[in-house]
């Protein structure tokens, strides 16, 4: 398997999201673009790689620094890659409403476990505004999804 593939896409990722996810944050909602890679290639590659590089990922970014919890990263890049590798070569057996339904729940599935590690202490003192970093942590990823689903649909991975 070709590494570089996933070693200079993923190098530019990560460097967007300590650089430009920073520039668009939004109270301490930012977009998770590390997370977007990782759904993109599990769809296009499967589970196993899924997995594999979103671990990988996971802790390149744990270890660049900007983690508050050092393993989140890798965890829930790993649940979002082996999750997301379920959606590999199923477009064509699923309605398309489903398939597109399928990822959006994984990504939020994904900020919910990221919100309950990372905002903990919202979650037992003010359980709205801790939905509120759910939901907009979880919208505004998803967004950006769906941004580039016009430049580039998940459907059309081979």
């Amino acid at each position: 398997m070709n590494w570089n593939k996933f070693f200079i896409p993923g190098l530019l990722v990560w460097l967007s999201q300590l650089t430009i996810a920073n520039l668009l944050i939004i109270d301490t909602v930012r977009p998770d673009f590390i997370c977007i890679i990782i759904l993109y290639w599990a769809v296009q590659n499967g589970r196993f790689i899924g997995t594999i590089l979103g671990f990988i990922f996971g802790i390149i970014f744990d270890l660049s620094g900007t983690a508050n919890f050092f393993g989140i990263s890798p965890l829930i890049y790993s649940v979002t890659g082996y999750l997301s590798g379920n959606l590999y070569g199923v477009y064509t057996k699923l309605n398309p409403l489903y398939y597109y339904l399928v990822w959006i729940i994984i990504l939020v599935f994904q900020f919910l476990i990221f919100c309950i590690i990372n905002y903990q202490e919202i979650l037992f003192i003010d359980f709205g505004l801790f939905i509120g970093k759910w939901i907009g942590t979880s919208l505004y990823t998803i967004i950006f999804v769906i941004i580039l689903q016009f430049i580039y649909p998940l459907n059309r991975l081979k």
